[in-house]
């Protein structure tokens, strides 16, 4: 939950209705806290203190960058680590930026390793190596490849951080990036905001915020399936095809969900012995929302609102689409993480919750 701040506001204590502190901070001009349980059609009230910060607690968010990577923790324990550099630790070279690890609760690490490890488990797949734990990437921006790996393949070129930093309700990172050529010229600038949240009752959440400029000319993103603006290649003991389940928020599931509409898509299994699961959420005010889902039982899940010719042939549309030069356009994207099934931690609702939050104003 967040709320712009007066003017001149930088601290706030947030005081719940029996005089508790409520955790909360102050992120990119905004109050944040976190708001759950509350009934549909009903208020919750805060006191606020300005010029006083909160006591914060334990167990907040943080954020360890590096050279190449930022650590991402939640309650002293990992998250997520995101890297951002052309090469991996070891040396392998990196296409564009990805997250590997990524713990589900119960730190359970939930997207396939390779090849994101110098050594894969024995059983791995080492199909795709282009599919790179959570990521961003398309197949067809203004004819270049920035999906696939290779010596003609687009990058993703980190630029610089515009922010990052934790919290007691979250984590933030601001990134600027440019999208090139394999020359490494560029053709389409990024700005990338991910938060990290600090949630209760087997969850784990982030948002992504995918922020594209035409800065360097219109920028054509073509019509393929091979994308996803918000993408994630899942361990294989999840894959749908090897017993886990792959549905929608229509209920269609497996090879069904592949390249249909849908608010948002499941994916679940059991891992070390525990029954984990993630969900992507789209939300109104994305282009062609409900969003199309390049969703392969194999362990490929994208949310890919350009490839309209591949995933529904008897409409006979063309999903290209075109950022006129100097023009900009955001598209944001939610993954949930839980322990349980769907059902029990109420993926629905909390997707509801995502496309039509509750509103928050101010009171003397």
């Amino acid at each position: 939950m967040a709320i712009e701040l007066p003017p001149g506001v930088k601290k706030v204590r947030l005081l719940d209705a029996a005089g508790a502190d409520v955790p909360c901070q102050v992120a990119a001009g905004r109050l944040w806290w976190v708001l759950d349980k509350l009934p549909a059609g009903k208020t919750r009230t805060y006191a606020a203190e300005f010029g006083t910060a909160s006591p914060g607690g334990a167990g907040g968010v943080t954020l360890d960058k590096s050279r190449s990577k930022i650590e991402i923790a939640i309650g002293a324990r990992p998250f997520a680590t995101y890297h951002f550099t052309r090469k991996l630790a070891w040396g392998a070279p990196l296409h564009r930026p990805c997250f590997f690890p990524v713990f589900a609760p119960g730190q359970v690490q939930i997207m396939r390793p390779y090849p994101l490890v110098r050594h894969a488990p024995e059983g791995t797949s080492t199909d795709h190596p282009h599919h790179t734990g959570l990521y961003v990437a398309h197949g067809q921006v203004s004819n270049i490849d920035n999906w696939s790996v290779g010596r003609r393949a687009g990058r993703q070129i980190h630029r610089r951080f515009e922010l990052a930093a934790g919290g007691p309700v979250m984590g933030i990172f601001r990134e600027v990036l440019d999208w090139t050529a394999s020359d490494r010229t560029p053709v389409l600038a990024e700005t990338r905001t991910v938060r990290v949240y600090r949630l209760g009752g087997g969850l784990r959440m982030m948002d992504l915020e995918v922020h594209f400029q035409a800065k360097y000319g219109k920028v054509t993103f073509g019509d393929t399936k091979e994308g996803g603006l918000c993408a994630t290649r899942m361990r294989d003991e999840m894959r749908a095809d090897q017993g886990g389940r792959l549905v929608n928020c229509e209920g269609r599931s497996g090879t069904h969900a592949w390249g249909k509409r849908a608010t948002f898509i499941c994916c679940c299994g059991r891992l070390d012995g525990k029954e984990v699961g993630y969900a992507i959420f789209d939300t109104p005010g994305n282009l062609r929302y409900p969003t199309y889902w390049h969703a392969r039982t194999y362990g490929l899940v994208t949310a890919n609102p350009f490839g309209i010719r591949h995933f529904d042939r008897k409409s006979g549309r063309n999903g290209t689409w075109v950022l006129a030069d100097g023009k900009e356009r955001t598209f944001r994207y939610r993954v949930c993480f839980f322990c349980g099934t769907p059902k029990t931690v109420g993926i629905a609702q909390r997707c509801q919750d995502y496309a039509d939050p509750p509103k928050a104003a101010w009171k003397k």
